[in-house]
């Protein structure tokens, strides 16, 4: 394979029997677990089929190679973070209260990727896989849009185009953290959340005062 050439990265047909999905389930528990074991470089679909006990032709009967089921371990982590948000009653017209609950959205973003096998090093493959790139930015253009909703429909006067821009901004300074959180254990956690919060709270102060 080239270096230009991006591998293929959507799964082989959906499990429609309940042994089939017991496979995938399998590979993706296997997967997870060798990613917590020996990271991202040394995952291969070969180990895999060692020590789930299966043949290489059973794995790529639903996933063409690492970075698929990457792909699909990825999806799924970012589909529990986002869960978070859409769960919240946001009250954009309660700074205070939209602050702490900023907080309490990236505390809980942070400990369901502790609970996800290997949710850290999925996220690392996310953000340093180009094959990979879409999965993380899909989900954070969709958490923008949706914050964006939430925002427009508190405070119609606000621009949709510039809040939309902030907001996306804001995701991806939320999601840096998180990942710092993670690569910088020495760092005070709590105090990076507050922090986090704060700022993101400004952007939005700045934002509804245009």
């Amino acid at each position: 394979m080239s270096q230009t050439t991006k591998p293929e990265t959507n799964r082989r047909g959906a499990p429609h029997q309940k042994r089939s999905q017991k496979t995938v389930d399998l590979i993706l528990a296997t997967a997870a677990e060798l990613l917590e074991e020996n990271g991202f470089e040394n995952l291969s679909t070969n180990a895999i089929c060692r020590r789930a006990g299966l043949t290489p032709p059973a794995l790529y009967r639903y996933f063409p190679n690492k970075y698929a089921i990457l792909k699909e371990l990825g999806e799924r982590l970012m589909e529990r973070q986002n869960r978070i948000l859409i769960s919240q009653d946001w009250s954009m017209k309660d700074l205070e209260a939209l602050q702490d609950q900023m907080a309490d959205m990236l505390a809980k973003t942070i400990a369901v990727t502790r609970q996800t096998p290997a949710g850290v090093w999925i996220l690392r493959a996310l953000h340093a896989t180009p094959a990979l790139s879409d999965v993380r930015l899909n989900s954070h253009r969709n958490v923008a849009d949706f914050l964006t909703r939430q925002l427009i429909q508190q405070w119609p006067a606000v621009d949709p185009v510039h809040a939309r821009q902030s907001l996306r901004l804001g995701v991806e300074i939320g999601y840096a953290v998180i990942e710092m959180v993670f690569d910088e254990p020495d760092l005070d956690e709590a105090q990076l959340i507050e922090t986090s919060a704060d700022l993101l709270t400004d952007n939005l102060r700045r934002l509804i005062k245009a």
